[in-house]
């Protein structure tokens, strides 16, 4: 008979509880966890949030390597734009100095323009901005160069 009665006195008084919160506390509370579940499905909520925020973390460093890749990319970019601003500038000033050679006058609007193409240094606040500075810097180097060649023709 005895050991009916304790269970059947633990079951009553779980009954008696008032909250699954185990920061609640008591030990009816504790009990009634136990018994009915509240504590594993705090256990479940509680993992199935950390799984979420594993996967968004997981995304987020994806993410993350993606711009990276970009910014390299992009890096890449600049250089290559550099090295050619370079040779046209080399290109420009050699251009110039054959139509000294050849006593070719070279109007004083077109050498300030080599010299503005010679001296430029286009920059910017970010990758986009030294991006777009640099491909103007060589279209117009570009379009120089080919007025110093119609001027040898």
């Amino acid at each position: 008979m005895k050991h009916v009665l304790i269970p059947a006195a633990l079951a009553l008084l779980a009954g008696c509880a008032t909250s699954d919160d185990p920061a609640a506390g008591g030990f009816f509370n504790g009990v009634s966890g136990l018994a009915g579940g509240g504590y594993q499905a705090r256990v479940d909520e509680r993992q199935a949030d950390v799984d979420s925020e594993q996967a968004r973390a997981a995304a987020l460093a994806a993410q993350q390597s993606s711009v990276a890749a970009q910014t390299a990319s992009v890096g890449v970019q600049i250089d290559q734009l550099r090295d050619e601003l370079t040779r046209l500038r080399i290109q420009i000033a050699n251009q110039q100095a054959e139509l000294r050679s050849s006593g070719v006058a070279i109007p004083a609007s077109m050498v300030t323009r080599v010299n503005a193409v010679v001296n430029a240094s286009p920059g910017g606040a970010n990758d986009a901005e030294r991006l777009a500075n640099l491909q103007a810097a060589i279209a117009n180097a570009r379009a120089l160069s080919a007025d110093l060649a119609r001027l040898s023709s």
